[in-house]
């Protein structure tokens, strides 16, 4: 496994135990993230096809309020000037008021007419044209306060989709390369701790086999001890070679060999089951 692509841990079991608990977690915030994204976009529509409407409201206001403009202007002349020089206190204020859109921080602008500020042209309008002219203050304080939720709701659809594209990203991010990262470093401990048991599990049968095999060579000089010196040479000598015989087979040797030897002597009466050894095992291959 590419080593790049997992994480550098050491097999055991405790770091498999790690992984899993990282998974779960991993696993939660991807969906806890998709859901924010989801809420995200849903809430950006419903904000974008506002705007939308609201951008067209905008545009019937602005000709209804420029024609009463015009009007006024047929009537009462050119009266900007006037206008200008009486500009005072901003009756129509701005009420910042800040929320929470499923974790994104947005600013929410609302338009609020302060009463206790006088109205200087109030009186704009009195000896001739008075109604055009409140008509057309009427038109264009209608214009601001579309404008006000119109910039309210630019400015909610730009911070929801900027918070929408870094969701994605880190969902991306967590999908495409920690999760998988996970995924294989939990194979790979996986994979190494199998290895070593298997491992385990041959080692321990070859120590098995060596002490199968003592056991046998002691089970062999045991008779040669008793019969003497004599027939000790012959008999030795007899089980040596069938002991020789007996590794020599290999794997596919008979498990029940009748031995000249142990027949002979008069201690053993009846079947040996000898040990089968691959030919090519030696005392020092036995050693761990």
């Amino acid at each position: 496994m590419n080593a790049e692509n997992r994480y550098q841990v050491n097999a055991s079991l405790f770091m498999l135990g790690e992984i899993k608990r990282r998974q779960e977690h991993v696993t939660r915030g991807f969906q806890l993230l998709k859901r924010k994204a989801e809420a995200l976009r849903f809430r950006g529509r419903q904000a974008a096809a506002e705007m939308v409407r609201t951008q067209v409201l905008i545009g019937h206001t602005l000709k209804e309020a420029f024609m009463t403009l015009a009007a006024v202007k047929f009537t009462n002349g050119d009266s900007n000037a006037m206008v200008l020089e009486n500009v005072g206190q901003a009756k129509l204020r701005v009420k910042r008021v800040p929320e929470n859109i499923s974790g994104v921080a947005t600013v929410s602008l609302y338009p609020v007419e302060d009463i206790n500020i006088s109205d200087v042209s109030r009186y704009a309008g009195l000896a001739s044209g008075g109604h055009r002219t409140a008509e057309a203050k009427k038109a264009f304080r209608q214009v601001l306060r579309i404008l006000v939720k119109f910039a309210s709701l630019r400015n909610t659809c730009i911070l929801l989709d900027e918070s929408v594209r870094i969701t994605l990203r880190k969902l991306n991010g967590i999908e495409k390369v920690i999760m998988p990262k996970l995924r294989n470093t939990e194979s790979y401990i996986r994979t190494e701790m199998d290895e070593r048991e298997r491992e385990e599990f041959h080692r321990l049968k070859m120590v098995k086999a060596k002490k199968m095999r003592a056991q046998y060579l002691n089970k062999l000089q045991q008779p040669a001890d008793r019969n003497g010196p004599e027939s000790g040479d012959s008999s030795v000598s007899s089980v040596q070679s069938s002991h020789k015989l007996a590794i020599g087979l290999g794997p596919t040797c008979l498990m029940h060999t009748r031995l000249d030897a142990m027949s002979t002597s008069a201690d053993s009466g009846g079947d040996f089951q000898p040990v089968c050894y691959p030919h090519y095992w030696d005392d020092d291959d036995l050693l761990f």
